[in-house]
């Protein structure tokens, strides 16, 4: 027994030696995290040089640059046109041909509406001219012949003056009812011969009623005459 107990003699002595280290350890632990918490470290950096630095160089200012000047303001770049398609281009086309050619068919149809009209219009025109010529002709006509019949008749009545010359002549202006009555003998212009005018005078009322056209219109033509009395 005392040999067990001299055997474990020598690890006795570490032991405890151990065991006060990881006590003062422990404590040591203690005392830093209590310094740590209540104090903020200080840190102290320092460097290492070889040798001393050489003096900073200072350099040069640069030239002071030149005020801006302002940029030219250059065109607006014309937009590229949109083309269109070649179909619609050819569609395009025919329609605006189609619309002259319309055109141009209602141009020429107006045109020879007008050249038409105006041919119609200048027929219209010589048809009337013609019609009222024509009616000029045949009243200056039955207006002559019955002048003649009235002179005649008057001629008859008239009771000739001595050395009356055949050149004589007298002019009336005779205005007559619509029967042929007269109502009224004015001298217009003098024979030269006062009885040659005299008789001429007093022949028209003798051959009164005075032959006068049938058609009433021709008859209002004879309501005053101008009638010239030759021998």
């Amino acid at each position: 027994m005392s040999a067990a107990l001299n055997y474990r003699e020598p690890y006795r002595f570490p032991a405890a030696l151990l065991a006060l280290a990881m006590h003062l350890l422990f404590l040591f632990l203690l005392y830093s995290s209590f310094r740590w918490q209540a104090r903020a470290p200080e840190v102290f950096m320092v460097e290492m040089w070889e040798s001393l630095p050489e003096a900073e160089v200072v350099p040069e200012p640069a030239p002071p640059l030149p005020p801006p000047t302002a940029a030219e303001p250059r065109p607006p770049k014309a937009a590229a046109p949109v083309l269109p398609p070649v179909k619609a281009d050819i569609e395009l086309r025919d329609k605006k041909k189609q619309a002259r050619e319309k055109a141009a068919a209602r141009a020429k149809q107006e045109k020879e509406r007008r050249e038409l009209e105006a041919y119609a219009e200048r027929r219209r025109q010589e048809v009337q001219a013609r019609a009222r010529a024509e009616v000029e002709a045949a009243v200056a006509t039955q207006v002559g012949r019955y002048q003649d019949l009235i002179r005649n008749k008057i001629r008859r009545n008239i009771v000739m003056p001595p050395d009356v010359p055949e050149s004589a002549k007298a002019e009336f202006k005779v205005t007559l009812l619509p029967g042929g009555d007269v109502m009224a003998v004015e001298l217009l212009k003098s024979s030269g011969n006062a009885a040659y005018d005299n008789a001429a005078e007093r022949a028209i009322y003798k051959a009164q009623p005075l032959p006068m056209p049938p058609d009433e219109g021709l008859q209002k033509m004879f309501r005053v005459l101008r009638l010239t009395i030759r021998p």
